[in-house]
């Protein structure tokens, strides 16, 4: 008897353990993902050349949307609607994002994609990030015309 009752004691003491870590579990977790690149950031892009990193041409603004799940979209005036994935990468704070959207002449007629890929580091207060990367252009026939590199500062939207 003394053995059962040991054991329900027992049982119930781990039961109200895990009760009681449980908060504080879910707590961490929101606290982490409060300074998560998730949500809306406002961005100013400036164009480099790749082999030397210069600023080349004038920087322009652009609009980004992580949403949680990893996709991603945005608008800039270099790039209509963007649409693509994101992840988080090893180092702390540090993500990734790739987009494709499709490309128009003056005219507006349908010419082919843009692909944009950059790395991200977001500050330790989670209210501004810095991006790195580049763009490959593609014609219709899926065949890359033009190329580049650039950088950007963005700060989250509230």
């Amino acid at each position: 008897m003394n053995r059962i009752n040991r054991s329900v004691s027992l049982l119930l003491g781990i039961l109200l353990l895990v009760g009681y870590s449980l908060p504080i579990a879910s707590g961490q977790n929101d606290q982490a993902d409060i300074k998560s690149i998730e949500g809306v950031w406002q961005t100013v892009v400036t164009p480099r050349i790749c082999s030397t990193g210069a600023a080349v041409g004038p920087t322009f603004p652009g609009i980004l949307m992580f949403s949680s799940g990893g996709t991603m979209s945005g608008t800039s005036t270099a790039a209509s609607s963007v649409y693509g994935v994101w992840s988080r990468e090893n180092g702390p704070r540090q993500y990734s994002f790739a987009t494709i959207s499709l490309r128009y002449d003056v005219s507006g007629n349908l010419v082919g994609t843009r692909r944009i890929h950059q790395s991200v580091v977001e500050d330790e207060s989670g209210e501004t990030l810095t991006t790195s990367g580049g763009f490959q252009d593609f014609d219709l026939g899926g065949n890359q015309v033009a190329a580049g590199c650039s950088t950007a500062t963005g700060t989250r939207y509230k």
